[in-house]
């Protein structure tokens, strides 16, 4: 099943995900999705200081939006907050670091942001989601957007080992489980907070640093065939600004600006209801351990 599963996304792939899946698709959009004005609101993109973090948070600084941008490295971050604001006039641009490995520094980050800031779109992860939830709560329109992968579409959730401590560590496959949790978590978190907008997404396949740093052989197989990485973020620019993304039901998955299935044809990846509760349950009490006090 697994064989069949690679084999069948990999297709996927090559016909969706590269460049000219992109410049197919493109061909659909609707051009004044993007021509949106979104001054006085605020978005906290993670990841902002490279590749399709920055992209967002470029495209976002360029329609007048309030820019958070969470970095790791304070000369990169400060490095792409100079080439924002350069680039798009817009100096409500402003850099937070953050070691996104670090749980404690998150909760201490998240709750000191609480209290200081408002927020409209958060592009995320599980403990900033989690605080920062009542803050999204306040405002008009409020969106949490999770960059996912189809990536996913190979793994069924396993929610009976989620830190890979009872089988052989295979980078990939944990890389896939964890974007399948991603998936499963904004479906479970547009259930419980509808007051606010959940979705997922793919980028497609974008030439990155991450890609050229994590997987050097797919890069250097496919390094012509990938999407830029203002391609890649495309979908996450419309999910976080676009008027129409309001028509879309929230807890979706979308590629190309559309919702799109998050299971391949006759490949046995759908759990149970239980373990989806059980997956939001487990991540919760991991999350409260670093909690600060």
């Amino acid at each position: 099943m697994s064989l069949y599963r690679n084999a069948v996304w990999f297709m996927k792939g090559l016909n969706q995900y590269c460049r000219s899946g992109y410049e197919s698709a493109s061909k659909r959009f609707v051009p004044g999705d993007l021509e949106a004005d979104v001054t006085g609101r605020s978005f906290m993109v993670t990841g902002a200081n490279s590749g399709i973090g920055k992209a967002t948070a470029k495209e976002i600084a360029r329609r007048g939006g309030i820019v958070h941008l969470v970095c790791r490295n304070k000369d990169r971050g400060e490095e792409a907050k100079k080439e924002i604001t350069t680039e798009t006039g817009n100096q409500n641009v402003f850099v937070h670091i953050l070691d996104m490995s670090d749980p404690k520094g998150i909760w201490k980050f998240a709750e000191r942001f609480k209290n200081e800031h408002r927020l409209n779109v958060l592009v995320r992860t599980y403990i900033l989601t989690t605080v920062l939830l009542p803050l999204l709560e306040k405002e008009d329109d409020p969106r949490v957007i999770t960059v996912s992968s189809g990536g996913m579409l190979v793994q069924k959730l396993n929610v009976s080992d989620l830190q890979t401590e009872n089988t052989a560590f295979d980078g990939t496959m944990v890389y896939a489980q964890n974007k399948r949790q991603q998936v499963v978590m904004t479906e479970q978190w547009a259930k419980a907070h509808p007051s606010i907008h959940f979705s997922s997404m793919h980028p497609g396949w974008a030439d990155t640093p991450a890609v050229r740093s994590s997987m050097p052989d797919f890069y250097e197989k496919m390094k012509n065939k990938l999407r830029t990485e203002a391609q890649g973020a495309d979908t996450v620019v419309w999910l976080a600004i676009s008027p129409a993304v309001k028509k879309q039901a929230s807890g979706q998955f979308f590629q190309d600006r559309q919702p799109v299935p998050i299971h391949l044809p006759l490949a046995w990846t759908k759990s149970s209801p239980g373990d989806e509760e059980k997956l939001m349950q487990v991540l919760e009490e991991l999350s409260q351990q670093f909690k600060s006090q």
